[in-house]
């Protein structure tokens, strides 16, 4: 069967019915048989920590050199408005490989501080469909989504790094290069997270001695919306080291691919988890929180150097995949398969809108918002502070939030409606703009239908004040006091 013929009947069969897939098994292939059915893919999902949309060269980024991933996008599509559904790790990371919003699969919060918002090991997850159907599945790096479970309980056969949070940074590709050498003639899944862009535990980044990027060589990105302080540009210069250290890696993965000459039978797919941990970016609901790469690579698929400009969610990678193997999507997905866009058969808009989400980081911050490709209503249940994360130690992150544009220490306000066409970095709030009643009322009610359909528990919730009784988090911290 040719590739395009098998990805017709995948369509199909996933869209004609509604049965969860753990259900399907190919005959006489269960969970310990590895399948060798060539018209199924190899897939092979890259996460970046910490990301943002915009810190790629093949996004524009002409201070940085990343060219593996710039070869994905190359060879593959590259979609322009992609967006996670939570500007937080590990609720960001769930909906990866459940479809589903944190509210529904209950990962609300950083599961290593708040172990009972950790995935519970009976939803659906796309290692356990695949491995359920006779993939190798395998997961190296961060594991965030229920840190303190066996990966096993969630479809990885395989775990290539530890369980200790030391053991998350993947250093090197030589476990990854293995696990591909032992499966070559296997349908596998490879799960590959990378924290490169996550700062370390003191809150700190460091240069990588083999990528070495000049301060004085970069500049602030513009749609960080921070000033260009030189102790931001040294920040700046360390983030683009260890992000050009794991482009490195990943270009391992890809020419061992070659060398095996198995590319074409695999599926790659690249994405960040959330935006770049600055202040007013990661943990923020704005596009610079919320935007993310992502990249497809499919050859003989997907044609290459292709681009999609409609809206999608990272929900959407789970079901994409699903089908993209030949299987059908479980009925408690929320996202919508992305593989019509990506084999060329339609070029319509996926969505009309997208959903984000917040309620816990380290701290409460419970937010919900609604993205068309125009405007962007941030809905806020309380008023307490963004606060400044991993940056709360450095004198610099406080001396920010004396600037207007930089309210992350003060109090938030219950609404915000941002015209994303002219103010596309969302720095002017018009909810309380009375010529854009109209819109705002428009917008309230498409986030009001899609909390009404999706169950969302902070439906209908009113505004807390919160803010003066959590006046310490906003204090300047030590070096030596953590934050994930």
């Amino acid at each position: 069967m040719q590739r395009r013929d098998f990805l017709k009947v995948a369509a199909l069969t996933g869209a004609s019915t509604a049965l969860g897939a753990a259900t399907l098994s190919l005959p006489g292939c269960g969970k310990g048989m590895i399948s060798k059915d060539p018209n199924r893919p190899n897939v092979i999902l890259i996460t970046a920590d910490d990301l943002g949309w915009k810190d790629l060269g093949c996004y524009g980024n002409t201070k940085i050199k990343t060219p593996n991933i710039d070869r994905l996008a190359r060879e593959g599509m590259k979609f322009t408005n992609a967006f996670v559904v939570s500007s937080s790790c590990a609720p960001s990371r769930a909906s990866f490989i459940t479809g589903q919003y944190p509210h529904t699969n209950g990962v609300t919060a950083l599961t290593h501080i708040k172990k009972s918002k950790s995935l519970m090991p009976f939803y659906t997850t796309l290692p356990s469909i695949l491995s359920d159907n006779g993939y190798n599945t395998a997961l190296e790096g961060k594991w965030h989504v229920s840190p303190y479970l066996p990966t096993s309980w969630y479809g990885y056969r395989e775990r290539l790094s530890g369980m200790l949070p030391k053991d998350f940074w993947i250093e090197n590709s030589n476990k990854a290069l293995e696990f591909i050498d032992d499966n070559k003639e296997n349908r596998f899944y490879l799960e590959l997270n990378y924290m490169n862009c996550h700062r370390k535990d003191d809150g700190e980044f460091y240069f990588d001695e083999d990528f070495p990027v000049n301060p004085e060589d970069v500049h602030v990105p513009e749609y960080w919306t921070l000033p260009d302080w030189e102790e931001i540009r040294l920040e700046v210069a360390k983030f683009y080291s260890q992000t050009m250290k794991m482009d490195k890696m990943i270009g391992d993965v890809l020419n061992k691919l070659d060398e095996y000459g198995i590319a074409e039978n695999t599926l790659v797919v690249f994405v960040s988890d959330n935006g770049p941990p600055f202040p007013g970016n990661k943990m923020t609901l704005y596009d610079r929180g919320t935007g993310t790469p992502m990249i497809f690579r499919w050859p003989g698929v997907i044609r290459p150097g292709t681009s999609y400009d409609g809206l999608a969610n990272t929900i959407d990678i789970m079901p994409t995949i699903a089908l993209a193997c030949g299987f059908e999507i479980p009925a408690a997905v929320e996202g919508k398969s992305l593989l019509p866009i990506i084999d060329g058969e339609s070029t319509g808009d996926i969505h009309e809108a997208v959903f984000m989400e917040m309620t816990d980081h380290v701290f409460y911050l419970p937010t919900r918002a609604a993205r068309t490709k125009d405007w962007k209503y941030i809905k806020n249940y309380s008023d307490i502070a963004k606060g400044l994360d991993q940056n709360n130690h450095m004198e610099w992150a406080h001396r920010l939030c004396e600037l207007p544009n930089q309210p992350w220490k003060s109090p938030r306000v219950p609404e915000e409606l941002y015209d994303l066409k002219n103010d596309p970095n969302e720095q002017v709030n018009l909810a309380e703009n009375s010529d854009y009643k109209a819109k705002l009322d428009e917008m309230r009610d498409l986030l009001e239908a899609h909390m009404t359909k999706t169950n969302d528990p902070y439906l209908g919730k009113g505004f807390t004040k919160d803010y003066k009784a959590n006046l310490d988090i906003y204090k300047t911290k030590g070096v030596g006091d953590k934050y994930k």
